[in-house]
């Protein structure tokens, strides 16, 4: 993979940690970013893998090579938190904020990766441990339903299936809220997080990464950075009308796209705006001497690691840390989060990882 490619997975995890802190209000887009890169690197494969492989070997091979890539981790962690939830609950008696008992409650959401359905519904309630899996679900169940959908349509008709998708998630994200508005009964969770969590609220965000993959060529920087700016901008503009307090450190966009109906066009925005970044850092074009640095690539090769583990030790050990500046906090565990997913991917992620072109080849 083009170093770049990592770098910007790094960022996107980055933005995530930083939200997760509470220092960057925007940080929760970074989850769409890694939607945006999973629609923009696996179409062009799966499209590849449908011409070149018989129809056993098209699936086999794509579900195998995921398989080896998602599993192991997500399965080891579940079981280790498991461990440590029960043993500090019956035997030391430690939980902060009922978050063990809520693991061991909500587990078999994250077992069975539906866990984004759970968040949708007012039953939910935070872990820290498996709360982050939401995503986690969500790609799951992209990866189970993109390469149906590419084998069924002609090839020929690609990229008119990828531009019905794009169009239809501002109308799923529209009717969606209407419906949890409407809804009496209170069994959703709040418009902007059962939006957010939906499956089909994010698959036009794959489709657009997986678009300007396959049809978009690079343009020039400044042309992507004015497009932000312009969508920042309008942000805020939104948020200023609608009586909302401004934060700069929400980009115009706080608290999961909640005023103005960004919910329905947010999303959409800032889709395109990853996916023009990401053509140009596969061209290279894109400030290459920070994303193409070996130690950001590094990083953003353990940024599956460092997603997994951060949340808990953003919770646990910033809570042991006490009123300790967030800013050595996140430091500290930065740092502790990078040491466990740079262990975890050299003994437990890459050695699977390097089965994979010998197993399933693609």
């Amino acid at each position: 993979m083009v170093h770049g490619l990592n770098s910007f997975r790094f960022f996107a995890f980055f933005i995530v940690f930083a939200y997760h802190m509470g220092l960057f209000e925007f940080g929760y887009m970074g989850v769409h970013a890694f939607f945006v890169l999973s629609g923009f690197l696996l179409t062009p494969i799966i499209v590849n893998m449908k011409e070149h492989l018989p129809t056993n070997k098209y699936f086999i091979n794509f579900y195998g090579r995921r398989s080896l890539r998602i599993f192991p981790l997500y399965f080891t962690y579940l079981f280790m938190i498991s461990i440590i939830a029960y043993v500090s609950l019956e035997h030391f008696n430690y939980d902060v904020g009922d978050r063990f008992a809520r693991t061991l409650d909500q587990l078999g959401w994250a077992l069975t990766y539906t866990y984004n359905f759970f968040a949708m519904s007012s039953a939910y309630e935070q872990t820290q441990t498996i709360t982050h899996f939401w995503s986690l679900a969500v790609e799951e169940q992209f990866y189970l339903l993109w390469p149906l959908m590419i084998f069924v349509i002609h090839k020929t008709s690609v990229k008119r299936a990828l531009i019905i998708v794009i169009l239809s998630g501002p109308l799923i994200r529209f009717i969606l809220g209407s419906i949890v508005m409407a809804d009496t009964t209170n069994s959703f969770n709040t418009v902007n997080l059962a939006v957010y969590t939906f499956t089909l609220s994010s698959f036009d965000a794959f489709a657009i990464g997986g678009y300007f993959a396959m049809y978009v060529k690079p343009v020039a920087n400044y042309k992507i950075i004015a497009f932000a700016g312009v969508v920042v901008i309008l942000g805020f503009v939104a948020e200023y009308l609608s009586g909302v307090k401004l934060d700069i450190r929400s980009l115009g966009y706080g608290n999961f796209m909640e005023d103005s109906y960004k919910h329905v066009w947010g999303y959409t925005l800032f889709s395109f705006v990853f996916a023009a970044m990401l053509v140009n850092v596969k061209a290279k074009t894109f400030f290459p001497l920070i994303m193409e640095n070996k130690l950001l690539a590094y990083l953003g090769k353990i940024s599956y690691g460092l997603y997994v583990y951060h949340f808990p030790l953003t919770y646990f050990v910033g809570h042991e840390l006490g009123d300790m500046s967030i800013y050595v906090k996140a430091v500290i565990i930065l740092v502790m989060t990078t040491f466990l997913a740079a262990i975890s991917y050299k003994y437990l992620e890459e050695p699977l990882l390097m089965k994979k072109d010998k197993y399933f080849p693609h």
